[in-house]
């Protein structure tokens, strides 16, 4: 469970790169960055819970 919380965690990590450098350039758009956002929050939910459950 640890490994894949670790793996969400960098897929949220990536998604705010992406997201980050999306705002400062301008691309994507606005509706694919609240997407890319949103996917981030989603994977960030998903590791903190799956490395509470592992306990």
């Amino acid at each position: 469970m640890r490994v894949a919380a670790a793996i969400l965690a960098l897929v949220a990590v990536g998604c705010m790169t992406l997201a980050i450098v999306g705002m400062v350039t301008g691309r994507p758009g606005d509706r694919a960055g609240v997407w890319i956002r949103v996917l981030a929050l989603v994977c960030f939910a998903g590791a903190v819970a799956l490395n509470l459950a592992a306990r």
